[in-house]
């Protein structure tokens, strides 16, 4: 019943001895080496997109696709890997850079031109609407005092 005292006590029933808990958990920033390498593979030669396999790899471990890019791109800097500047979206975007609304200035007023034609022929279709509803109003109110008449 007693082990001798230089002997290693034995693991609790249910837990794992430290050996093997040392061998399941990989050493500090392994995951993210494991995923930049894997990542590198699934892209090689063009054959998937960067987005396409942080995603592949996030539906295989678990881990948020988020999650798994920026263990990537830890990793790329940390290797100098010349990476893409990053691209501002939504509208946090800083005012007079890159291209507004996905095209040049030009098409930007274009099509705000063209809003503005189209908003001006819904008025004035309206006000012609508006012209005839008069009229009508109108008819209607001479019916009902000759009504009211007899």
């Amino acid at each position: 019943m007693n082990e001798p005292s230089g002997a290693p006590a034995a693991p609790a029933p249910g837990s794992t001895p430290v050996a093997a808990a040392d061998a399941a958990t990989p050493a500090r920033g392994g995951i993210a080496e494991a995923i930049f390498a894997e990542v590198e593979q699934m892209t090689a030669g063009g054959a998937m997109s960067k987005s396409d396999a942080f995603e592949a790899i996030s539906a295989r471990t678990g881990r948020r696709s988020g999650t798994v890019a920026a263990n990537y791109y830890r990793i790329a800097r940390k290797r100098g890997v010349a990476l893409e500047p990053r691209v501002r979206r939504g509208p946090g975007r800083p005012k007079g850079q890159g291209k507004a609304g996905g095209g040049d200035v030009d098409a930007v007023i274009g099509r705000l031109e063209e809003a503005v034609r189209d908003l001006a022929r819904l008025v004035r279709s309206q006000e012609a609407e508006l012209g005839r509803l008069r009229e009508q109003a109108d008819q209607f109110e001479q019916l009902k005092a000759l009504i009211a008449k007899a």
